[in-house]
């Protein structure tokens, strides 16, 4: 059953590093802007980034962070073209390399910008040339994020089915796909980590052992956001089952009304969560609602204070 709620978008995202001080460094090339440190409940050590859309980046101090740069996992920003453009010259000029990866999602088609931070989290710059006042050198806002799952029917389920995000685009399901993989696989398309795979063939009766094929990709919109699914292509070690909240994480703007309906719905269907929870008045979080979805991704409903 669909969940009759509307969510309004991203609010936060929540990355990991190994040092903070480090991590802002780089992040500031990108136009970030610092807005304080350890305000967000259930973050640890971190800093806040705020963006012109009044999003949030939070970079978060992990001994490991989990960042996994061999998977399609990325968060992608707005930022102007001229903007764009000049950050990498910022990046070329810090000897960070800025990657053309081809896109599979066709809203993404000109917006091949990519780099990686020092902890390995995969960065994606999108160009918003509809900009209708000009805030140079910030970042605008968040354009979509990126997860992965071992298991896209239940990820499918959960984010479409009972939060009532509607599904956008999907990858792997067209024989062009395939076509475009073969591609891949003869060393004539880049494609980012986690978007293609090697298959190996279990028969004598075929000369070639590996097919090149395309990753499965689940596309989901909420609000003015787009979530990314990506199968995993290999077994990681996932957080402890009885662990709920943690990072990294989503955040996703929702009313209070909202907030409390899909409580109730999770819990119905039970899913693993924790509150609603009320947080303290210097947080810019006022209510959240934690959830770990079918593989094992944290997640943050919040109404923004």
């Amino acid at each position: 059953m669909i969940a009759p709620i509307t969510m309004d978008g991203f609010s936060h995202i929540v990355v990991e590093t190994t040092d903070l001080g480090r991590g802002e460094e780089f992040y500031r090339l990108l136009g970030f802007q610092a807005s304080g440190y350890d305000r967000v409940p259930n973050c640890g050590a971190h800093a806040l980034f705020q963006m012109a859309s009044g999003q949030w980046l939070i970079l978060a101090r992990s001994e490991r962070p989990r960042t996994f740069p061999d998977s399609g996992v990325h968060q992608a920003y707005r930022v102007t073209p001229w903007d764009r453009d000049a950050i990498g010259a910022k990046l070329a000029a810090a000897g960070v390399p800025v990657h053309t990866y081809k896109e599979d999602r066709p809203a993404e088609a000109a917006d091949n910008f990519y780099c990686f931070d020092p902890d390995g989290n995969r960065i994606q710059l999108i160009a918003n040339s509809g900009v209708a006042t000009d805030p140079r050198g910030k970042v605008l806002s968040i354009d979509h994020a990126a997860i992965e799952s071992h298991d896209l029917e239940w990820a499918e389920d959960f984010y479409v089915n009972r939060l009532g995000w509607v599904a956008d685009h999907r990858v792997g399901w067209r024989t062009d796909d395939y076509v475009r993989a073969k591609l891949w696989g003869e060393g004539k398309e880049q494609m980012a980590p986690g978007t293609r795979r090697w298959d190996r063939r279990y028969t004598t009766m075929e000369q070639k052992r590996l097919l090149p094929r395309p990753n499965t990709q689940l596309f989901v919109r909420v609000g003015d956001g787009v979530l990314g699914v990506f199968l995993a292509t290999q077994h990681r070690q996932e957080p402890p089952e009885e662990q709920i909240v943690g990072t990294p994480r989503i955040g996703v703007r929702a009313s209070r009304a909202v907030l409390i309906e899909t409580a109730k719905l999770l819990a119905e269907a039970r899913s693993l969560t924790a509150g609603p929870l009320e947080h303290p008045s210097r947080s810019p979080i006022a209510l959240s609602l934690y959830i770990k979805d079918p593989g094992a991704n944290f997640l943050e409903i919040c109404v923004p204070r």
